[in-house]
């Protein structure tokens, strides 16, 4: 009998460990912890849960995007996270509800300081924040940010128009932290226009991988096209590029499992002649790859597809590099060096003690 008591007993812990925790209470307290980037991969599972709550969805900061460009990319090698927890610092409980991508800034004769992360491949820069505490997690990294060497912090690739932007515009305020926006560097690529009918040359077909092994294919035949052209000849497709085609493959394979990578094929009588990249899923999705077969130029190829993946899906939209902005924070300006001396001044000049009055006589 004792036997089976404690089996029962073992039994009945395994499944009481093997339930998840509870959350922290919703008024818990939300602390920051900077983490560099390649460290990140044992948040895994918080991430992305974070992810799916975020204000604003973003594929360039899922964790399937993040994590290969800090194995293979040399840029995202410095890089850091901004990880915003809500509960007790170090336990189990915790909660991620805020996700700022950032770096250290060494100064040769000042402290430390951290300065926003911007990568031409970051397309969409805004921060992954969870939507049922927008407010208080942005006010935590404010504070997080702002300390003794803080100077000026960059978001890079915002929209302005945005719930991110809206709602940091509002904390900031109350924190006396000023925003500023900045042009962003590039423009948005005009495709060309096709110079004959594509439809006169064969019959025109729009191909989108449905599993895995369709969206390893159709990126290879991308990578194959784009090489074959003149960024080929130059030496600077992605396949000639060990890193950058290793971050390429390990993210279309990642993203790709959680639907958020979308490679399309346009094929002309079943040849493969341009092909898209997209990331994300919902309303928006960015073009983060773009090819096209240069012996097929004049019925640009490219144009055609994207017009065709437009027409098939007329809600969704495709989104361009360089259409987004930066946003520069900047924390209330620190005293000058003479107003502080006179401030200590002053104190120093008071008596340490207050005399007691006198009692009255009688």
């Amino acid at each position: 009998m004792s036997m089976i008591t404690a089996r029962a007993a073992t039994e009945g812990s395994a499944t009481a460990a093997a339930r998840p925790l509870l959350p922290p209470r919703p008024d818990a307290a939300i602390h920051s912890e900077l983490r560099p980037l390649s460290e990140c991969e044992a948040i895994r599972r918080e991430w992305t849960e974070l992810a799916g709550r975020a204000l604003e969805a973003n594929p360039c900061l899922e964790p399937g995007f993040a994590l290969p460009a800090a194995q293979h990319l040399v840029s995202f090698r410095d890089a850091a996270l901004m990880l915003l927890w809500q509960g007790d610092p170090g336990s189990q409980r915790r909660h991620l509800v805020g996700l700022v991508p950032c770096r250290r800034r060494r100064r040769l004769f000042a402290a430390e300081a951290l300065e926003g992360f911007a990568d031409p491949r970051l397309m969409n820069g805004t921060p992954l924040i969870d939507g049922n505490l927008a407010a208080p997690a942005l006010a935590a990294f404010l504070r997080g940010w702002q300390g003794p060497a803080a100077g000026s912090f960059t978001l890079s690739g915002l929209d302005p128009a945005g719930a991110f932007a809206a709602t940091l515009a509002r904390v900031a305020e109350g924190q006396g932290v000023t925003l500023a926006w900045q042009p962003l560097p590039g423009h948005r690529p005009a495709a060309p226009a096709a110079e004959e009918s594509p439809r006169e040359k064969g019959r025109l077909s729009l191909v989108e991988a449905i599993n895995q092994a369709d969206r390893r294919d159709a990126v290879e035949i991308m990578l194959a096209l784009e090489a074959s052209g003149a960024r080929g000849r130059a030496g600077q497709a992605t396949l000639q590029d060990t890193r950058e085609v290793g971050f390429l493959r390990s993210m279309s394979r990642d993203l790709g499992r959680r639907k958020l990578c979308r490679p399309t094929l346009l094929t002309l009588d079943g040849r493969p002649i341009a092909g898209a990249l997209t990331l994300g899923r919902g309303a928006s999705s960015w073009l983060y790859l773009g090819v096209a077969d240069e012996a097929f130029a004049p019925l640009a190829p490219l144009a055609v597809l994207l017009a065709m993946m437009r027409k098939a899906a007329p809600s969704r939209r495709i989104l361009l590099p360089g259409g987004f902005g930066t946003l520069r924070l900047a924390g209330p300006r620190p005293q000058r060096p003479a107003a502080l001396a006179a401030r200590l001044g002053e104190r120093i000049g008071r008596p340490l003690f207050r005399l007691r009055p006198a009692a009255a006589d009688g």
